[in-house]
């Protein structure tokens, strides 16, 4: 079972855009970017994947980190990203 937390961001970007600077803040890379779902994977085994607005809608865009250790580990994980996507982004975030 993995564990979410949900970091939404007020970001107007592709979601290639936005798995690519995840990837950057968070030192690793892009898997299965050819496919329907793909994600940057993270120590421990947690992983990122994102949600962009459906065509029309406004942001937010949901940055879902997931975790295999718990809630608690999903949010560390969450926040720790979150700060790291705070040096290369301008993007407005919280951690829900």
């Amino acid at each position: 079972m993995d564990y979410l937390a949900t970091i939404v961001a007020q970001a107007h970007v592709t979601k290639p855009d936005a798995l690519r600077l995840i990837a950057l803040a968070a030192g690793s890379s892009v898997e299965g970017a050819a496919t329907a779902h793909p994600f940057v994977p993270l120590v421990g085994g947690g992983r990122v994947e994102v949600e962009i607005p459906k065509f029309g809608e406004s942001p937010p865009l949901a940055i879902d980190v997931y975790s295999p250790r718990g809630l608690d580990e999903a949010r560390a994980l969450a926040r720790s990203l979150q700060g790291a996507l705070a040096g290369l982004t301008d993007w407005p975030t919280e951690v829900r």
